[in-house]
């Protein structure tokens, strides 16, 4: 195991306590607050507070039996991780089709290969998810919903801005070449020409 990724759901085998609390975390064992179950960061069922007075019978967590669950499918293309609860889908570079294709050029444009910034943006949507990303291919309504981010790129463009930061101008979007793409099991891809590629860091 040592080197492979895995994907463990952070809920406890006992009564479903959820285990983790942080969104990173490298401690070798977890310990679940509600009745102190112990978990190794493989899954394995490590201690029982105790087992005996608990009543538990001498067959209690054999073979795994109360082991963390694990995701039915966890699987890596080029350092993006994809994890499914269902164990009959497709192999992930099946169900990627074509969209591979994007996930190359995205990652394989350094020779260096792709620097992920620290940060994190995360979002709750109350709803089917695969309607807001469908959304998401409606360029149309980014000079209205994103009005102000445009706008200061387009000053800082303009040299309105006291701020010398080099930026994408998306100020320029509703102008530009454009459109979407759709593949195969519900990828899709926004694509836009920038205004000023040669602000691009690449």
């Amino acid at each position: 195991m040592n080197g492979e990724l895995h994907a463990l759901i952070t809920a406890c085998a006992h009564r479903g306590a959820m285990l983790c609390r942080r969104k990173t975390d490298n401690r070798t064992t977890s310990t679940c607050p509600l009745h102190g179950w112990t978990f190794r960061n493989s899954g394995e069922l490590l201690k029982v507070k105790d087992s005996r007075g608990a009543g538990y019978p001498e067959n209690f967590n054999k073979d795994g039996s109360h082991d963390l669950t694990t995701a039915a499918r966890f699987e890596n293309y080029k350092g993006f991780l994809f994890g499914s609860l269902n164990p009959d889908v497709l192999p992930l570079e099946e169900h990627l089709g074509d969209a591979t294709k994007m996930i190359d050029f995205i990652v394989e444009q350094s020779p260096e290969g792709l620097e992920v910034l620290r940060g994190a943006s995360t979002y709750t949507y109350d709803g089917n998810w695969k309607v807001q990303m469908e959304n998401d291919a409606d360029g149309y309504y980014v000079t209205a919903t994103h009005w102000n981010y445009a706008a200061t790129t387009s000053r800082r463009a303009a040299g309105d801005s006291t701020n010398s930061t080099k930026a994408m101008d998306a100020g320029k979007w509703g102008k530009a070449k454009g459109g979407f793409c759709s593949f195969e099991h519900g990828h899709l891809l926004l694509w836009q020409e920038w205004g000023n590629p040669q602000d691009r860091p690449l």
